[in-house]
């Protein structure tokens, strides 16, 4: 009987060992899962970040060429001589303005609107209503609801 109660005993320890064991490898496991998984969440929110930044700083480099496009319109001849440039100038800006919408990219509203200095630069001081914005000297852009580039406007007094 005592080498019944011994076999017994020396399987119950090795149960327990294997037991033990199997906690210990399932418990490393689990945290390697859990630490894959930060991993994983933590590349995509800094692949995403990354892409955002990049995105901005595309636009930061071409709104100063949609701004400059934008008032040589302003202040192209009228002659019919021009004309074919003219259509081909405001195809150009149109395709551009597209461009900037699908990278997120607004227009700050302007003419009407109640200054505002976080959106406006006032530039000018004109004849109208107190405090609105009568005329747009050059436009402004907000990138995801954020300005990046105030409006230039002329403010009634």
């Amino acid at each position: 009987m005592s080498d019944e109660q011994d076999l017994q005993t020396e399987e119950t320890t090795e149960l327990d060992e294997l037991k033990a064991e199997l906690e210990k490898v399932t418990d490393a496991w689990k945290r390697s899962a859990a630490d894959f998984e930060n991993f994983r969440k933590r590349t995509t929110a800094e692949r995403a970040e990354i892409l955002q930044h990049v995105k901005e700083m595309t636009v930061l480099k071409l709104l100063p060429s949609l701004q400059s496009l934008e008032q040589v319109l302003k202040f192209a001849p009228s002659d019919d001589k021009y004309k074919d440039w003219i259509v081909g100038l405001k195809a150009t800006i149109m395709q551009l303005e597209k461009t900037m919408e699908e990278l997120g990219v607004t227009k700050v509203e302007t003419i009407g609107q109640k200054f505002d200095p976080t959106k406006h630069e006032a530039v000018a001081e004109g004849e109208g209503e107190s405090g609105k914005i009568i005329k747009e000297i050059q436009p402004g852009f907000a990138l995801n609801g954020t300005v990046i580039i105030p409006a230039k406007v002329e403010v009634g007094k």
